[in-house]
């Protein structure tokens, strides 16, 4: 399918012409002679010179203190953690309004002599350094204590206080009003939150785009020429990252999204068209580390995508990745260790792609923050190089923040609802919910009845979104499961035919009769375990599991239910399966002739609730 175009007659040269008389209006700062007063005031004769306030209009704004820290806001607009006072310090704070400092704070010295001889006024000739640095220490104490994790927001989306969504793009903030007009301002304090200023990335086109003139759907057909496992699906929710990665902070949730599968199946490919779409809006990397990427983003809630985050056995670089993006997910901190003993926080706000042939091993907390896409070999006979125009991203940031209300109040809350009724769980509901719903911001409902999802009958949509992700909700196995599995799965010193058993076998041959009571409590005694035959309270028989064993240690050292924790993953359990809160004398087991406090497993109320399979 050809790309179609977007904006076309009076609307798009409306849109361009808009753009051209945006620039800004870089007027000359005014910044007179120090020697000159200012409003009638004398260099360094201001009210409460030199120290006990500000002077009026200074360019240096201070946000407050943190120890030895002052936080400010120089003459730029940008933000500087301050605890060296030095000239160097100074110039950068105040630059390019460099006279003001000699005016507020002036250092006299001779003014020579006139053509006659006279002696002339004293001139500035220096800055006081220390006077300044006092003056701004002791308004950073006046302020307060100031935590620039909690206060600042760089380049990205966020939400106001109102609700509204902002798109700060380093040297404006900006906001679509409800009549289609696109409003900015200046970086600075608003809602308690400050906004500095940074260097300008992408900013929202300059007039609204429809469902009709946005790009969405030629980018869509684009994605379906890969060739996803669910083409149905899978290039709907990854242009709803797309979207996604622009909301950034605005989100309550930022889903991940992670490409997988083997080598020449596009996933480079679809990087470069991510890039293409988000610009210079896009943290972009290969071969990083967390701590690579949080120096990086800073206080920005810019997207991030890391191309080629493979398992490496014996390092912990990409687990340590997706972790920040797990953190990242739900605006989670995370706190590291700094110099001189002093601890520093880090909170990502961004949306955060991977790709890789075979992803590092992740657990259940991890996958039900992503959608993993799995990618199969392209068929090159069809395939084509995808075309992005450099207003693509642009349009569709645009339409993101014209729909941003609806998105909100409907278009989400519809979806939430519709995965609720396909039984997903509330992370889930939170992750495929964002992006499905992101997507029909861009698309609309239209265009997703024609990939086969249907919107306008909520119950049919549920039974096919359940469909759809039976195999990543199998993967996603509670930890009290997990935990019982991997201790069923576990061998024991114990042989029957040549062969070493299992404890999941015993109890097998037991329920089945083909062991006696007896002979199945010595063989689990060499798991720590002991067995109870059917009978009250349930339905029986139960495995009997004590908080410490010897060869439970052994058992779970190496999983993450290692020193006692498989006692309290097994306690999450459905108090069906797992009972516990009974009188003492049903908890108590010998094992080995020790008598241990138990829980107890229902190994028939398991059974009843296990899948059916085939042995």
């Amino acid at each position: 399918m050809a790309r179609r175009t977007t904006q076309k007659g009076i609307q798009a040269i409306r849109a361009h012409f808009l753009e051209a008389t945006a620039e800004e209006d870089r007027a000359g700062i005014l910044d007179p002679d120090p020697n000159l007063p200012r409003d009638g005031v004398k260099p360094g004769e201001w009210d409460g010179a030199p120290w006990d306030c500000l002077p009026p209009d200074c360019p240096v704004r201070v946000l407050g203190h943190n120890g030895n820290v002052t936080y400010c806001v120089s003459a730029t607009g940008q933000l500087h953690a301050v605890e060296k006072w030095d000239a160097s310090t100074l110039a950068n704070l105040f630059a390019p309004q460099l006279n003001y400092a000699f005016w507020a704070w002036p250092g006299f010295g001779a003014g020579g002599k006139d053509s006659d001889g006279n002696p002339l006024p004293p001139k500035v000739k220096r800055l006081e350094r220390d006077k300044c640095a006092f003056a701004l220490i002791a308004e950073g104490k006046r302020r307060g204590l100031f935590d620039p994790e909690k206060r600042v927001r760089g380049r990205g989306g966020w939400m106001a206080a109102n609700g509204d969504f902002i798109w700060h793009s380093g040297e404006w903030l900006w906001c679509a009003s409800a009549k289609g007009e696109l409003g900015r301002a200046a970086p600075g304090e608003m809602d308690r939150a400050l906004y500095t200023r940074a260097p300008d990335v992408d900013r929202p086109w300059a007039t609204p785009v429809s469902i009709e003139d946005s790009p969405a759907q030629s980018i869509l057909e684009d994605l379906k020429t890969w060739n996803w496992e669910r083409p149905w699906l899978d290039p709907v929710l990854f242009l709803g990252w797309v979207a996604c990665a622009f909301m950034g902070g605005a989100l309550d949730w930022r889903p991940i999204v992670f490409t997988t599968g083997g080598a020449g199946v596009g996933k480079s490919t679809l990087h470069r068209i991510t890039q293409a779409l988000l610009g210079d809006s896009l943290i972009a990397l290969v071969d990083t580390t967390a701590a690579g990427i949080y120096q990086h983003v800073g206080h920005d809630s810019l997207p991030v995508t890391v191309d080629e985050l493979e398992a490496k056995k014996g390092s912990s670089k990409a687990t340590s990745v997706i972790e920040l993006a797990r953190l990242a997910s739900s605006g989670g901190r995370m706190a590291r260790g700094g110099a001189n003993h002093e601890g520093t926080t880090f909170q990502a706000r961004s949306a955060f792609m991977f790709s890789a042939i075979i992803p590092p091993p992740m657990g259940v907390q991890d996958k039900t923050r992503m959608a993993l896409l799995n990618l199969k070999r392209l068929d090159k006979r069809h395939s084509r190089e995808p075309v992005v125009r450099d207003t693509d991203g642009r349009m569709l940031l645009r339409q993101i923040m014209d729909g941003w209300s609806d998105f909100r109040a409907r278009i989400l809350p519809d979806w939430k609802r519709t995965l609720h009724l396909a039984g997903f769980d509330a992370r889930a509901m939170d992750t495929y919910g964002t992006l499905l719903a992101a997507a029909e911001l861009l698309l609309g409902p239209d265009a997703l009845e024609q990939m086969g999802l249907d919107v306008a009958d909520q119950q049919r949509l549920a039974e096919t979104l359940a469909s759809a992700f039976k195999a990543e909700r199998a993967e996603q196995t509670e930890k009290w499961l997990e935990c019982l599995e991997h201790l069923l799965s576990a061998p024991i010193d114990s042989h029957r035919g040549g062969k070493r058993l299992s404890v999941g076998r015993i109890l097998v041959e037991f329920q089945r009769g083909d062991l006696d009571l007896v002979y199945a409590r010595e063989d689990l005694a060499m798991a720590g375990l002991g067995l109870k035959k059917a009978g009250a309270p349930g339905t029986g028989p139960y495995l009997c599991v004590p908080a410490q064993h010897p060869a439970l240690v052994k058992i779970f050292q190496e999983t993450d239910f290692y020193e006692g924790g498989w006692w309290n993953a097994l306690k999450q359990a459905p108090e069906s399966i797992v009972l516990r809160g009974l009188e003492q004398r049903h908890h108590t087991v010998k094992i080995d002739k020790v008598a241990k406090f138990c829980l107890l497993i229902d190994l028939g109320a398991y059974d009843r609730a296990s899948p059916e399979g085939v042995e």
